[in-house]
């Protein structure tokens, strides 16, 4: 049986840390604050009873904070059933704050979870947290959300130990307590939460955990903690949270411990932005035109002295035009046109954007208009321009080279941006532009392509030996932004091989690689770079006179001027024999296919070359011995070397017979 407690009548039972479980000091003490949530405590009592930590390593603390739907009595059922379960009942305190209080008072175990009685966790959850906390030593441990019918914080990766302070992730932007805490920081701090407080009550107290915390980890491959937001509407936040006034005097207090905290400069900044973005302009979304004067006068009034405080240029320029106009429109009492401000593009298109030479600007009320003589600073996206890229497949298909995904500009719509994929020399000065064009659109992403001649890109011919980065390059008005083009996330973008295309001062080969293990796209021009030759030998075949039936596969991205020639070379001598092999054209390239008269071949070794010639670019190679080599019997044997060439070996005349008693040296 469970442990229930009235902490109105028995105050003394307050700070009585091990309850029913004796001296024994749990692993976890989860504190869950129940208020009116009926319809969702027992999947929330459930998803901790089930936990795979076990029952024996838990202590589980609900607070019964004056509830009037029938939850206390649930909460006592529960406890009739589960030994490890401790409810307390008390009067209302006005927020969630004074029961988080009350069940901080009474835990007992190592680490503190604190889980709202709407939401619940994913079996592993607690396990995993304690485990990566106890494993890097650190005193904060945040599990991966899982928003249902809310946006959550995303975290989808295991970080063993980071600081308040990095990027990535971005730890503080996630202010609420659904954390697991180390109870000695806690203690040592003497957290505590305001009482009467419906919204952000939990910030400072996250705040400071998480800037005196030794080390701060994150479970996110695994779903720990489902929030949700009730199907009726009937929470705090869905309902707007607490008024204005201590709303935002609350956000101020973790403004300035921040200040305290963080040197003025990006860091700052970033965190700054953070509160700006989540606290301060959420009050001027849908509801504020709604609410009646008296609480927009004093969100407005509330607003101002944070802008005031710390609204920064760093700070701004992670907003667009709707963040700066709300700032003018509050700091300068213009009231009015806030309200059109805040109205705008809520239910109907956002407000139009134009560029203007190397500037954009968002048409927001009031733009330009004298009346209020807003400075067209505040209308400005320049800086919110980005260029997203992407690369989806890179082909052969003849004689061009494909290269497909996306590039375009954010803010700007689509009609008014045009994209180039640029060819630029790595060690040199030129760049060639071919046309990167929309070939369809999936969703909101547009499908494009750009068809890539090589054989002419470079003003009209090919492009010189060396190695040529590739980028995309977006133009708008006078907005240039540009970047490489690398794989999407987890996308497998396959190379596809060398093909024989024309080189200015180069053999014929052009290479598609990624530049690294996972690099942007990149061409190398002339040499092999240490891959396999275009050519492959389809067959060999001995015909009476004797002949050499030779037939070639040729792998290339020109439809003309193609030549391909076998070379006889005798080892040793210079003796060389040359047979044109006439080729005719198939999907991936041509084959070339002729016969070699071998009746005038003097005794010894014969090495077999190919000579590809193209726009007056020529490479000379050996010839791979196909996978299944003649035997004739008529004094010439075709072999293959250690290095897998097609040679021949030719006996002295009247002595055919030693090549059935030699055995071949390969060489």
């Amino acid at each position: 049986m469970g442990y229930t407690e009235y902490a109105d009548i028995c105050p003394t039972c307050r700070g009585a840390r091990t309850g029913r479980r004796g001296d024994r000091t749990p692993r976890v003490s989860v504190i869950i604050p129940v208020y009116n949530c009926r319809p969702s405590l027992d999947r929330a009592l459930r998803s901790v009873s089930d936990q795979t930590i076990g029952r024996e390593a838990m202590e589980v603390i609900a607070v019964d904070d004056g509830s009037t739907d029938g939850g206390g009595a649930e909460l006592d059922r529960w406890a009739r059933e589960w030994p490890g379960l401790r409810v307390v009942h008390q009067p209302n305190s006005g927020g969630p704050g004074g029961p988080r209080n009350t069940g901080l008072d009474r835990a007992a175990g190592e680490y503190v979870f604190f889980l709202d009685a709407d939401d619940h966790l994913g079996p592993e959850a607690l396990e995993r947290l304690c485990a990566m906390a106890d494993a890097n030593g650190t005193d904060v441990a945040i599990g991966r959300y899982v928003g249902v019918g809310r946006r959550a914080p995303r975290f989808e990766r295991d970080v063993p130990r980071t600081t308040v302070l990095a990027a990535d992730p971005p730890v503080y932007d996630s202010l609420s307590v659904l954390k697991l805490f180390r109870r000695s920081l806690i203690e040592r701090l003497g957290l505590r939460f305001p009482t009467e407080q419906l919204s952000a009550e939990d910030h400072l107290f996250t705040a400071r955990a998480l800037f005196a915390a030794d080390g701060i980890s994150v479970v996110g491959e695994y779903e720990c903690y489902y929030w949700i937001d009730r199907e009726n509407g009937t929470s705090v936040l869905q309902q707007g949270g607490a008024d204005a006034a201590r709303h935002l005097a609350r956000i101020g207090e973790v403004m300035e411990f921040v200040a305290g905290e963080v040197p003025a400069g990006p860091d700052r900044d970033r965190l700054m932005a953070r509160h700006f973005l989540n606290e301060i302009f959420s009050r001027f979304g849908r509801r504020y035109p709604g609410l009646d004067p008296l609480e927009q006068a004093a969100t407005r009034d509330g607003a101002r002295g944070l802008f005031e405080a710390w609204w920064t240029d760093g700070v701004g320029a992670r907003f667009g035009a709707r963040g700066h106009l709300i700032a003018h429109c509050v700091t300068h009492r213009l009231d009015g046109l806030l309200t059109r401000v805040v109205e705008s593009g809520l239910d109907g298109p956002a407000p139009e954007v134009r560029v203007e030479g190397a500037r954009v600007f968002q048409h927001y009320p009031g733009f330009r208009d004298p009346e209020y003589a807003v400075p067209d600073a505040r209308y400005e996206i320049t800086h919110r321009v980005r260029q997203r890229r992407r690369l989806d497949a890179v082909e052969w298909r003849q004689d061009r080279l494909r290269v497909r995904g996306y590039a375009f500009l954010t803010e700007i719509g689509a009609d008014g941006q045009s994209a180039h994929l640029v060819l630029r020399e790595r060690d040199g000065a030129a760049e060639y532009r071919v046309p990167f064009e929309v070939t369809a659109w999936e969703g909101e992403l547009p499908e494009m392509a750009a068809d890539i001649d090589l054989a002419s890109v470079a003003g009209g011919g090919p492009l010189p030996a060396g190695h040529w980065d590739i980028a995309a390059v977006m133009t708008a008005g006078g907005i240039v932004r540009e970047g490489p083009l690398y794989p999407g996330k987890g996308a497998a973008v396959q190379a596809p091989g060398v093909r024989i295309v024309p080189v200015k001062g180069g053999t014929p080969y052009i290479t598609p690689y990624f530049d690294g293990e996972a690099g942007p796209l990149a061409l190398r021009c002339g040499g092999l770079g240490g891959g396999p030759a275009p050519v492959t030998t389809d067959a060999a075949a001995m015909t009476p006179g004797p002949a050499l039936d030779l037939a070639l596969s040729v792998r290339t991205a020109v439809t003309a001027e193609i030549t391909v020639a076998a070379l006889l070379r005798q080892r040793g001598g210079e003796t060389v024999i040359e047979i044109p092999l006439p080729a005719r054209w198939t999907v991936d390239g041509v084959v070339a296919t002729g016969q070699m008269p071998l009746t005038a071949l003097a005794p010894g070794r014969w090495d077999l070359w190919q000579r590809i010639t193209v726009a007056g670019s020529a490479d000379e190679r050996r010839v791979q011995a196909p996978a299944h080599l003649p035997d004739t019997g008529r004094g010439i044997q075709p072999y293959a070397t250690e290095k897998g060439n097609l040679s021949l070996l030719v006996a002295p005349p009247r002595n055919s017979g030693l090549l059935q008693r030699l055995k071949i040296v390969r060489g």
